[in-house]
């Protein structure tokens, strides 16, 4: 079980954002968040959230990969950067949070497969565990078994295992391509102390944060006839901030920290620090209503691409 971070529940939050620069605070509105329980397979959109050292209760803790084939414990994970496919699943949770199901928008007749949330670790004594590295750094995962493999290999035309996150379930942040030097800046702020922080199986994050004011700039760069198209889905946060026109697009590449507050209770709170900017990947050219690469003058990569260059370590993207 993933160690609890102030707030336990993140509900209607409002956000306090310190800015810079210029150096100012900003009071404003989470509007949507995401989980992604499986990486790289589209979100579940929920009301509340449980923040952990991690990221996002259940975010990333489930990942697909190409099994090994050459002795070794080393798996390949899928990524929808290169299988637009693995947009067409849609995933849900129940009420009671202890079921994932995942569903194939296009399989007829309908097609899904339920699993637990949080297996039981005695179901899983017996299962085989591989290595997945992801962006240098590693982790354990381990296997679902064979109906889950064959649910995915199956609507995916390639040999594909799903597995959960084991080991510790965490792993380390592949921060030399990314962060600063002042590397003890990975830590969520809680109250006078820090946590030491991880990741599951994102890429190399445990949040993604995006604003209304940079949805709109992107929405406004499609084809008129495009523009009321939910791009959120292909910028695949996990918080999208309503800034109330307030501030101006892509601000957030300048956010410093937020301080996160619940209205279930203001005397919790932490303070996420902002360190570095997302790298933009091919994700963004997958077209979520057909699984294939979206056409050329909707896809986001390009048309963001022009003008949008502003991580110094990756000048091409």
């Amino acid at each position: 079980m993933p160690r609890k971070v102030s707030p336990s529940d993140v509900n209607n939050t409002a956000c306090m954002f310190n800015l810079t620069p210029p150096c100012t605070r900003s009071r404003l509105t989470q509007t949507q968040l995401f989980i992604y329980p499986v990486k790289s397979l589209p979100p579940v959109e929920v009301s509340s959230v449980e923040l952990t050292n991690e990221g996002l209760r259940f975010d990333r803790c489930f990942v697909l990969v190409n099994p090994p084939t050459d002795g070794s414990r080393l798996a390949k994970f899928l990524t929808i950067k290169r299988v637009f496919k693995l947009c067409l699943f849609k995933t849900a949770i129940d009420d009671s949070w202890t079921k994932l199901t995942i569903t194939h928008i296009h399989a007829n007749p309908l097609s899904s497969i339920t699993v637990p949330l949080t297996p039981s670790p005695l179901s899983l004594l017996t299962n085989a565990t591989y290595e997945v590295s992801i962006f240098g750094t590693t982790a354990v995962g381990i296997d679902l078994g064979e109906e889950t493999s064959a649910f995915f290999s199956k609507h995916l035309n390639q040999d594909v295992r799903l597995l959960t996150i084991g080991g510790t379930g965490r792993r380390d942040i592949p921060g030399a391509a990314y962060v600063p030097t002042q590397r003890e800046a990975l830590s969520l702020a809680i109250r006078d102390g820090l946590q030491p922080q991880r990741i599951r199986f994102a890429d190399a994050a445990p949040l993604s944060i995006t604003s209304t004011a940079s949805e709109n700039d992107v929405r406004a760069r499609l084809p008129n006839e495009y523009q009321d198209e939910d791009v959120i889905r292909r910028l695949r946060p996990n918080i999208h901030v309503d800034v109330n026109g307030e501030l101006p697009p892509y601000d957030e590449d300048n956010w410093s920290s937020l301080l996160v507050k619940t209205r279930l209770d203001e005397a919790q709170e932490v303070t996420i620090k902002c360190i570095f900017r997302t790298v933009r990947c091919l994700s963004l050219n997958a077209d979520p209503e057909t699984g294939e690469m979206i056409h050329r003058d909707r896809q986001l990569y390009g048309l963001l691409a022009k003008d949008r260059r502003v991580n110094d370590k990756f000048p091409r993207k």
